[in-house]
């Protein structure tokens, strides 16, 4: 709909949308030519906010109130957000993400839960961070480390990151020999696996080797079936649920209750938010027929490791959320993630 538009009902129609995500205002048609247009008269003005109203891109609550923008309004100004999204943000605010995350190597579930907090403090919005199910996760190796005691750290590295790093028992204290050769062994039965086929995992070929180390091969196959249960639909992280009652859109009791019923079933959190084409850099969605939630806008992004996704990440805000900002910051944690776990695989 918007090749209709002149080039002059897009600057009247971007500057509307922006007045309104500032405000939460009928926007006027002073304020338009005075801000945006100073070289066009208001009366100028006034004429193209008809003629955009005709065109169902905005509506009037009021005879005397100004305009405030419809959903193809929004989705024109998502359309005309190009070129380096990063120039979006300013020093300060790339800044905070590069240290929420620059030394933070670990596991796959902390890197998700620290992108949906950090998106909803750097938005102020409800944010969220689901991690596909078990896709093509494949070992690449076992660690063990001695502790005190007769205990040993396990460490599962995978082709998407650290998955596991926990404590398991022993009946007597070890020495790092025993403990050398059983990482070897470890090695050789476990790299190169899919972790969602651990129970067709066939030992028999090196059943001799495996005497003496039976607990160990135990103790990492409960740690990696655990795993397995726990994540065979896949995460779902949710920050800042309540930050949208602070918005006059959600102040209705029912709509804020819908809302909260949506958003903390983690099962229709992932069939609303996940979004299958992976291809599309972001997802916008507008209104409850796009995004199904009432009143509400949805920016989600994929985040991969190499050519796989990982998860999506996104934001759920009101209608009128200030979209440059959010694209902004997804685009930056994109980035970042990717730097931290490209990282994490030099390391190791």
């Amino acid at each position: 709909m918007s090749k209709e538009l002149s080039d002059r009902k897009k600057r009247i129609l971007h500057a509307l949308v922006d007045l309104y995500i500032t405000t939460g205002q009928p926007v006027s048609s002073s304020d338009i030519q005075s801000r945006y247009l100073p070289e066009v008269s208001s009366a100028t003005v006034r004429s193209e906010l008809s003629a955009l109203e005709a065109l169902g891109y905005i509506e009037q609550p009021h005879t005397s109130a100004g305009r405030v923008p419809l959903k193809d309004a929004y989705k024109f100004y998502v359309e005309s957000i190009d070129g380096d999204k990063t120039n979006m943000l300013t020093d300060s605010e790339t800044a905070f993400i590069r240290e929420k995350f620059i030394h933070k190597l670990g596991h796959i579930e902390d890197i998700s839960k620290e992108a949906a907090k950090v998106i909803s403090d750097m938005t102020n919005y409800t944010s969220f961070f689901i991690e596909k199910a078990l896709v093509n996760v494949e070992i690449e190796e076992v660690k063990l480390v001695q502790l005190k005691g007769s205990k040993a750290l396990v460490l599962i590295v995978t082709n998407k990151g650290v998955i596991a790093d926990k404590a398991i028992d022993l009946k007597e204290d070890v020495k790092t020999e025993y403990l050398d050769t059983a990482t070897e062994l470890l090695n050789r039965v476990f790299a190169g696996r899919r972790i969602d086929e651990i129970d067709k995992f066939v030992f028999d070929e090196i059943d001799e080797e495996l005497q003496g180390f039976g607990e160990i091969l135990d103790g990492v196959l409960d740690i990696l079936r655990i795993y397995v249960t726990e994540h065979s639909d896949g995460n779902v992280f949710v920050e800042g649920a309540l930050k949208m009652l602070d918005y006059p859109e959600y102040n209705n009791v029912e709509d804020a209750k819908n809302f909260l019923s949506v958003i903390s079933d983690k099962e229709s959190m992932s069939e609303l938010f996940i979004d299958d084409d992976s291809s599309i850099e972001f997802s916008v969605r507008i209104g409850k027929e796009d995004s199904g939630v009432d009143k509400c806008a949805i920016i989600t992004a994929a985040y991969k490791v190499g050519d796989d996704v990982m998860g999506q990440a996104g934001v759920i805000g009101p209608e009128r959320m200030d979209y440059k900002k959010v694209i902004g910051v997804l685009d930056y944690m994109k980035k970042t993630l990717s730097t931290v776990i490209n990282n994490s695989d030099d390391e190791d």
